[in-house]
């Protein structure tokens, strides 16, 4: 009859089939009106080649790219800010090619401007962009700074008179790298070498800084401030060769740099694809 076949897919009440259709019904309801899972955020601290520099538009800064690299699960904000160093007591400023120099060596052309002095408060430290990125609740942080501390009145200019400023960066990147580390959010902290400098080797920055003692430098950092990785950008755009070219190696047709600092688009997608590879890695 009709009511004995109803009986057949009808469980009693209290039965472990009707149990169990209750169990997935609310587990059904439960998923269909969870939360979505939050991205993992991804702060980017830098400086003008974090920011934008020589990028197209504003979708080619390598944060924005690493973005789209990492897909919808990640939040990637660009806090890069122009001209900022990682020395707390980093200077503003420098001038064109050769402006400043303490012993007269560089790269021809010379500025023909007169040289503006360093002044002002360039710490990366006391920016907005500092506190921003302590307050984003981060699981993930890279940090590629340096370049600017590589100008001569930051690097060169020590009271004994030595060129070279290592100890004291060393000292204040390793005090960032903690202050992050030690943030609720708990974020994988990555240290990332800044590209390398080639002909003119502008804005009155230490070549020497920059291709030879960053390296050392920045992997003593990763290796002593307990770091999650060291992300070695300028091994990376280095080994494309051509050094000593103006603006440095041709890639795509282009040179890599605008202007010997400042990586355009290619670059600028090799350095994302890098941070890339070392964020998934490490998940």
């Amino acid at each position: 009859s009709t009511g004995a076949v109803r009986s057949v897919h009808m469980a009693k009440k209290g039965s472990p089939g009707a149990q169990l259709t209750a169990w997935v019904t609310m587990l059904l309801f439960a998923l269909a009106t969870a939360a979505p899972a939050r991205p993992t955020r991804v702060s980017c601290v830098g400086d003008s080649i974090t920011i934008s520099a020589c990028a197209s538009n504003s979708s080619m800064p390598y944060p924005q790219q690493l973005g789209r690299m990492l897909g919808d699960g990640y939040q990637v904000t660009n806090l890069g800010n122009s001209g900022k160093n990682m020395l707390k007591k980093g200077l503003c400023g420098g001038g064109g090619n050769c402006c400043g120099r303490p012993d007269g060596k560089c790269t021809p052309p010379q500025s023909s401007t007169p040289c503006p002095p360093c002044g002002g408060d360039c710490a990366y430290w006391d920016q907005s962009t500092y506190r921003e990125a302590m307050a984003s609740a981060p699981d993930v942080v890279t940090i590629m700074l340096g370049t600017n501390d590589a100008k001569g009145c930051n690097w060169d200019y020590t009271p004994d008179g030595v060129q070279g400023r290592g100890d004291l960066f060393k000292a204040d990147y390793l005090d960032m790298v903690r202050n992050f580390k030690a943030l609720p959010s708990d974020p994988k902290v990555f240290v990332v070498t800044p590209p390398p400098l080639y002909p003119p080797h502008p804005f009155n920055m230490s070549a020497h800084a920059i291709n030879s003692e960053f390296a050392e430098i920045h992997r003593q950092i990763a290796a002593e401030s307990g770091a999650d990785g060291l992300v070695d950008v300028w091994a990376l755009l280095w080994s494309l060769g051509d050094v000593n070219r103006t603006l440095g190696p041709v890639l795509g047709g282009l040179p890599l740099t605008c202007d010997g600092c400042h990586p355009k688009d290619a670059g600028l997608t090799l350095m994302a694809r890098a941070l890339a590879n070392a964020i998934l890695l490490d998940r």
